[in-house]
């Protein structure tokens, strides 16, 4: 019976992505994302040392040392905020249709309801987020660490679709909160710039630690593992209390 629910539930979702030429869009992004960053980073790196900017008499570093700092932003948190933006439109479009209000009456439980619908984003971004650190292999880390890495980053979804699901109306709203999380998400890069121990200050915004640990991991830092820990178990606590606040929105 759950099966069935779940499969009619993803033949919708399907049909809500195929019907929405934003939501296309987005996918095609992370495609771009992927070959722009597998064949455009050697080529730039090259460029830029060849013509005597990078490195250079007052910077000492390639391009190629921040790939890190690059891939953590374009593919750990880009790929996740790109999948929850897909989602979370879905879920507005849902808001614009009604369709939240129905399941308040249906057998489907509205907890339920959003349960499935950030697992299936979650598992989403689990894979997309992975495939694009592979595809990139600009950074070479153990598949062990990508997987564990991209499981973190996986956490940053639920908050991305629970944020338009409180605080956007409809899409039109939503386009303005993209811009948002995309301001927002510049907390990242400029992290990597901050010396220790001010830099912990950026762990305030949730999806840090998991970018945090790739640079960790990259480094062979062998502490890695527990900035990654810190992230999961903070966004999961976030994503708690957004649940909460969605219902109550819901029910109001």
């Amino acid at each position: 019976m759950a099966n069935s629910l779940a499969q009619k539930l993803m033949k919708y979702d399907l049909k809500l992505i195929g019907r929405d030429r934003f939501l296309i869009f987005m996918l095609i992004f992370i495609i771009y994302i992927i070959v722009v960053m597998r064949f455009g980073l050697p080529w730039f790196d090259n460029f830029l040392a060849i013509n005597g900017y990078l490195p250079n008499d007052t910077i000492s570093e390639s391009l190629a040392d921040f790939y890190p700092l690059i891939i953590a932003f374009f593919a750990l948190f880009e790929g996740a905020t790109i999948t929850g933006t897909i989602f979370g439109f879905m879920l507005l479009d849902e808001k614009d249709t009604n369709t939240l209000k129905a399941i308040l009456v249906s057998p489907v439980t509205l907890s339920n309801y959003i349960q499935y619908r950030i697992t299936l984003a979650s598992v989403a971004t689990f894979g997309i987020v992975l495939a694009m650190v592979v595809f990139i292999n600009q950074v070479q880390l153990p598949f062990w660490q990508l997987t564990l890495i991209s499981l973190g980053a996986s956490f940053t979804t639920p908050m991305v679709i629970l944020f338009y699901a409180i605080l956007a109306e409809n899409k039109l709203q939503g386009f303005a909160y993209a811009k948002f999380i995309s301001i927002a998400g510049w907390i990242i890069p400029i992290a990597w710039f901050v010396d220790s121990p001010y830099q912990w200050i950026f762990g305030l915004f949730p999806p840090f630690w998991i970018s945090k640990a790739y640079w960790m991991a990259s480094e062979e830092n062998n502490l890695w593992w527990a900035a990654l820990l810190i992230g999961i178990l903070f966004q999961i606590g976030v994503i708690v209390f957004l649940k909460k606040r969605f219902a109550k929105v819901v029910n109001n």
